[in-house]
């Protein structure tokens, strides 16, 4: 058998060459010259040389590399080798093919373009964690689990007559009861992580009062409900305003994303625009529809927490986020002013 012969891998800045890869010998050199425009035609070997372009993964780049030169009209072939895939092309052929695979490849480099992501607004802040913090020490040194029956159950429970009568300040009060310690240490994890991503878009004030907001109007519709239902409702706990902060990350992630798309000139489609409010959708039914849970709470909660966030959404679209920290602070202190406030009022009603 004749002694094979050794081609060698050429890179795309004009470099020498490296072996990489084994030719059968001269006289069975046209079993592999085969044309990949013309299935089934062959070429003479006139005693050229042949270069390869490569190694190169995966076999998808090869193949893109491969219509390059056929749409040049240049004779190739493909092959496997140890290192990856090579192109081979003939040697006074390989200026142009690589030359042309430069070209293709910067032409292309930024295609498909990336979707831009999000550039959140603000810094990360240990507001929420603070907030839910003093929630569950409010639980376990000030009020206790529901079964001691404390004055701060019969004062601040959201029970749905007195809300929508005389007492509408127990939408926010019981937002900060507990029934015991299970429950306030779920709230209190899940509340700082979806509080937590609010902060990142309205800010640390901005977030806790939407969180407070969503989660009080959560309580108004749902005691609303249960008495147009002519039902005795009560129900306690931060989770209303837990799944608010959800709808708030699904109202304003939907705004935003709309705003990404306008300045890109792209057009989503009805699963794209739909996919926040479904992915809120799809935590109330995996963590609000357990049966000890109040499920109506968890849907108002959420459905208020989506319309704050859009109007929030749509207040700040379009606008560079700005540090503000006075006006942080104030909406902070609003958040804080209504809790507490709500709470004075309760006990000396």
């Amino acid at each position: 058998m004749a002694e094979q012969e050794r081609i060698g891998a050429g890179n795309m800045d004009g470099e020498r060459f490296v072996p990489i890869a084994l030719l059968p010998p001269r006289g069975d050199r046209a079993a592999i010259l085969q044309s990949s425009g013309t299935p089934g035609e062959q070429r003479e070997d006139h005693g050229l040389g042949l270069t390869a372009i490569g190694p190169i993964t995966p076999e998808r780049k090869i193949r893109e590399w491969a219509l390059v030169l056929q749409s040049s009209e240049l004779w190739h072939a493909v092959r496997y080798t140890s290192a990856g895939w090579v192109l081979l092309v003939r040697d006074e052929d390989y200026a142009l093919a690589a030359s042309s695979i430069d070209r293709y490849e910067a032409e292309n480099r930024d295609w498909p373009p990336r979707r831009p992501r999000e550039r959140l607004r603000h810094p990360p802040s240990p507001v929420a964690a603070i907030l839910f913090a003093a929630a569950a020490l409010f639980f376990f040194l000030v009020t206790g689990p529901a079964s001691g029956g404390g004055v701060w159950f019969r004062r601040g429970a959201s029970v749905a007559d007195l809300v929508i009568g005389p007492e509408p300040w127990r939408a926010i009060t019981a937002l900060t009861l507990h029934a015991d310690s299970g429950h306030v240490l779920g709230n209190v994890i899940s509340g700082t992580v979806f509080a937590s991503a609010v902060q990142r878009r309205l800010g640390p004030g901005g977030g806790a009062l939407a969180v407070v907001a969503s989660g009080t109007l959560g309580n108004l519709a749902n005691a609303l409900w249960h008495e147009s239902m002519g039902q005795h409702h009560a129900s306690i706990g931060a989770s209303t305003a837990v799944f608010g902060a959800i709808g708030l990350l699904a109202a304003t992630q939907l705004v935003l994303d709309r705003a990404q798309d306008s300045a890109g000139g792209e057009k989503r489609g009805l699963i794209q625009i739909a996919a926040p409010l479904a992915g809120g959708l799809a935590l109330l039914g995996a963590l609000g529809a357990s049966p000890r849970s109040d499920l109506g709470a968890h849907l108002f909660g959420l459905l208020s927490g989506v319309v704050i966030g859009l109007v929030a959404g749509l207040a700040l679209r379009g606008r560079p986020a700005r540090a503000r920290p006075l006006v942080q602070v104030a909406l902070g202190a609003a958040a804080a002013a209504i809790l507490l406030g709500a709470w004075q009022v309760a006990l000396i009603a």
